[in-house]
């Protein structure tokens, strides 16, 4: 039995374990600097997301700490208008970071600008990312949802086991 409770709450742990930094987006040429993106959530919906850039020098070992970062979003399709945002230190996970906390508007394909600059140097990288619809069911809520069947299974294991160790001592009694 208590191997089962370790099965199951080794099962609920690891679903919440998640990595720092989001779901790599691109890794591409800025100017003389070399441009990471990462996103979360993923995959990317409509409502909060967080965008997070690592600017590095290409040959040199490190990362660049005092770039300024802007991030130009544009709906693919023309419809709206261009999201500016600025990232900083604050808004990230870990200092290596600069990132930018916003809310996504609408889902499709959208393009991205990044630009980055260091005193009298700069540099723009362009990609594009999808935003999936939204979901309707949310981590969150699934888990919320899926708690009463887990409750049912752990109870009718919990009866089979009782029912199982009481017939094995109905047996074991000598019976006179």
């Amino acid at each position: 039995m208590k191997r089962y409770l370790l099965l199951l709450l080794m099962l609920f742990v690891s679903v919440h374990a998640w990595a720092d930094g989001g779901r790599l987006q691109f890794r591409k040429p800025a100017g003389p600097f070399v441009v990471t993106l990462f996103t979360t959530p993923d995959p990317l919906t409509p409502g909060r997301a967080d965008f997070s850039v690592v600017v590095e020098r290409p040959g040199v070992q490190g990362i660049v700490s005092d770039a300024r970062v802007t991030f130009v979003l544009t709906p693919a399709d023309g419809q709206g208008e261009p999201i500016t945002l600025q990232a900083t230190h604050g808004q990230a996970t870990t200092r290596f970071l600069e990132a930018a906390n916003f809310s996504l508007p609408k889902q499709g394909l959208w393009r991205i600008a990044i630009h980055v600059s260091q005193g009298a140097e700069s540099g723009v990288c362009t990609g594009e990312f999808r935003v999936a619809p939204p979901n309707l069911i949310t981590n969150e809520v699934a888990w919320q949802i899926a708690i009463v069947p887990i409750m049912m299974l752990l109870f009718l294991l919990h009866q089979w086991r009782k029912r199982t160790v009481a017939a094995q001592r109905r047996r074991s009694i000598p019976t006179t």
